[in-house]
């Protein structure tokens, strides 16, 4: 494959602040209406000013890369929006939380989808604002786990972006890693109402955030994906001291506010996958009612 030279991102939240910020001359793919908003409030990360390039879905022109970066709640949107950029030699990767995006886009677009997950960051965004220690990576690669030249051509553009970046043979595992993190963290952090710092204490909230992790490792194995039996206490132990007790996951930081959740790319697919096996969810039951609750509770 060419190497890649140019780019498009959309959805500018945290992920697409984070990585986009680091792609050179990348356009950033949003309706006239947003544009007008991202111009008149500038991204600032970290004290930093972040000046983007905006583009409408009608004005794209293909280009070698595109990035997809937007919430899970608007993703068949975005699918739409993409359409002008894609060319016969598009690569496009996903970092969206979940296990489905990649199908979703490589049915409307076939043969042009890395499967891919970002992971390791914890940005906070507020607004127009983002804060991070933790810049994470990408992990990425072919569904099949063939290492193909278009995999190389993507590490390449990242490398050359400043971008951390793992080539995987193993991206399903990786995805399933994540999937795990997210299901417990992200969901233990919105229904309990805890930044980082609280979920590493003991009690009701770690319980359930444990017990979540634990059910994905089942269904995964179920799934023929070999996630070790002890990878939540791995992750507990590894990474969540290195991220801002303070600091809050996207599920968290959506409840406070009062936007739509990812919570059916989490409970709600855990809970659905888990029904071929008979395989009983109580922890992904809890979050799923109690996530449902607090969003139905936001024009009260």
């Amino acid at each position: 494959m060419k190497k890649i030279k140019t780019s498009a991102l959309i959805g500018l939240g945290a992920l697409g602040i984070l990585f986009g910020r680091k792609m050179p001359g990348v356009q950033v793919i949003a309706d006239e209406d947003r544009i007008a908003r991202y111009s008149a409030e500038p991204v600032v990360c970290n004290g930093e000013e972040c000046k983007f390039s905006y583009v409408t879905p009608a004005e794209g022109r293909p280009v070698d890369l595109l990035l997809v970066a937007v919430k899970a709640t608007v993703l068949e949107q975005a699918i739409q929006d993409i359409a002008k950029f894609i060319g016969p030699d598009t690569v496009i990767l996903s970092v969206l939380n979940g296990i489905t995006s990649e199908e979703h886009i490589d049915a409307a677009y076939p043969g042009h989808t890395l499967w891919s997950v970002a992971i390791g960051m914890d940005a906070t965004r507020t607004g127009r604002t983002l804060v991070f220690n933790q810049a994470g990576k990408i992990q990425f690669g072919e569904r099949s786990g063939e290492m193909t030249d278009r995999v190389q051509a993507v590490a390449d553009y990242l490398d050359e972006c400043g971008i951390a970046n793992e080539p995987c043979g193993d991206i399903l595992y990786k995805q399933w890693n994540k999937l795990m993190v997210n299901d417990g963290l992200n969901q233990a952090a919105a229904a309990f109402d805890q930044p980082y710092g609280g979920l590493r204490q003991p009690g009701k909230a770690q319980d359930m955030m444990r017990a979540a992790m634990q059910e994905v490792i089942r269904l995964a194995n179920l799934e023929g994906v070999p996630l070790p039996p002890d990878n939540d206490v791995q992750f507990i132990d590894a990474m969540m001291p290195t991220f801002n007790p303070e600091g809050m996951p996207s599920m968290r930081q959506d409840v406070l506010a009062k936007r739509p959740t990812e919570v059916e790319e989490f409970a709600g697919v855990v809970r659905q996958r888990a029904k071929k096996y008979g395989m009983p969810t109580p922890a992904n039951d809890f979050f799923y009612t109690r996530i449902r609750e607090i969003e139905a509770g936001y024009d009260q």
